[in-house]
């Protein structure tokens, strides 16, 4: 028995000293991470019903926990799956559907961080990316609600950084959950993998294993399908799938061109005042005094002109910048965008909406991040980046306003959705 307290307490030691050791190299990482987890979880719970297409995902949650059927099955289950596991341990309630897109937008953000720190060698701008990904309005938003999205983001960044490393099973094994999540997932597996040919960091033999892996991990989610409607079916509706994905065109008010994301053209409103189940925080309901009248309320996916204009003229920089050469950051950050963007422009399914963004912004950030510190513009940019964060907070968090700071934003948010 002594010994076995002595080997636990050996063990502690450790982890303690290696937590230590984190904590020193990467504090800028933890403090990012806590303004993050805080952004996505206050007031998670003011709307306690579905809202936006929760409607599609949690109702596929509870199907696949009553009969193992999918509801939704134009998109892979993995997190319908995750989503049935979070709602079969804690009930069927808000905090069950969201808390797994919390937890995910905390893993994008911390492998997002890492990705760029192996691209460019350097901290500061490493844990810049990292938090321009934390306070992005579309991230946050979507780190608050039971979608895909974030899910796929989560799972391509974890591969991008194996992949980087050179650690190709649990690269591919990520980027196979990525796939399983959402499709298009498969566009940053694709960029990693020609960027790494491009650099000769990879042989033909890896990257074939590293596919082989993801298509196996892609097909394990699938196994529950699989078992119960044999291999025929489960190939017919890949097909089905992708014939949908392709063509299908989103009609509502909230749509958009591939072009339009650009210049941040039609946000998408998930929620909206007057919505029935939205309990305004009381603690928040004085500061809508001071102006008199109703306090109004919105959650809009939004970009933040800042950091996507921003990253967009980054983007530019970098592309012009031969100075220096090609480094590492310069040509992941341009392929990255080229590989995620383009095909939404050429692709048959032309309507879809600015969420769709949440795959590119990476690039955005990257370069913007490298922009900024290279300029050494540093300060100034963070006094710039917190007074957009906080004009742009309570759309990101739902968080009740005055009327006059949304007519004040109108010009930008659009009007109200019509369906």
């Amino acid at each position: 028995m002594a010994d076995i307290f002595a080997r636990m307490s050996r063990k502690a030691t450790k982890a303690a000293k290696e937590a230590r050791r984190f904590w020193n190299g990467h504090h800028l990482l933890v403090d990012i991470l806590l303004i993050a987890l805080l952004l996505r979880l206050v007031y998670l719970n003011a709307l306690d019903v579905p809202m936006f297409d929760e409607h599609f995902y949690v109702p596929a949650a509870n199907s696949i926990l009553a009969n193992w059927t999918d509801t939704n099955s134009e998109h892979p289950p993995l997190v319908k799956l995750v989503l049935a596991g979070s709602i079969s341990t804690f009930g069927d309630n808000v905090l069950a559907w969201r808390l797994p897109s919390v937890i995910a937008g905390l893993v994008s953000i911390f492998f997002f961080y890492f990705v760029a720190l192996e691209l460019s060698k350097n901290k500061t701008l490493a844990a810049l990316a990292a938090l321009l990904l934390a306070v992005d309005p579309t991230h946050t938003v979507l780190s608050r609600v039971a979608m895909l999205d974030v899910f796929m983001l989560a799972f391509a960044l974890a591969g991008s950084y194996f992949m980087l490393k050179k650690r190709f099973l649990p690269g591919g094994l990520l980027f196979g959950f990525g796939l399983a999540s959402k499709w298009p997932a498969g566009l940053v597996f694709a960029m990693v993998l020609f960027f790494l040919f491009r650099r000769k960091r990879i042989s033909r033999k890896d990257a074939v294993f590293s596919v082989v892996i993801a298509g196996l991990a892609y097909l394990l989610v699938y196994a529950p399908f699989i078992a119960l409607h044999g291999p025929v079916e489960w190939l017919s509706l890949q097909f089905k799938d992708a014939g949908l994905m392709s063509t299908m065109q989103m009609g509502s008010s909230r749509s958009s061109y591939a072009y339009q994301w650009l210049y941040l053209q039609k946000p998408v409103y998930f929620a909206w005042w007057p919505f029935p189940d939205y309990h305004a925080p009381a603690d928040m309901l004085w500061l809508v005094g001071l102006f008199g009248g109703q306090p109004d309320f919105a959650i809009i996916v939004l970009g933040n002109p800042l950091t996507w204009f921003g990253g967009m003229l980054a983007l530019l920089w970098l592309a012009k910048n031969k100075a220096k050469g090609v480094s590492d950051l310069r040509l992941f950050s341009i392929l990255w965008i080229l590989f995620t963007y383009l095909p939404f422009l050429v692709m048959p399914r032309t309507r879809t909406a600015l969420y769709y963004m949440l795959l590119m912004i990476p690039a955005y950030f990257l370069a913007l991040a490298q922009l900024v510190v290279e300029k050494k513009w540093l300060k100034p940019f963070l006094v710039l980046l917190a007074v957009s964060v906080l004009l742009l907070l309570p759309l990101a968090i739902g968080l009740p306003a005055p009327k006059p700071y949304f007519e004040f934003l109108r010009p930008f948010i659009g009007p109200l959705p019509i369906d």
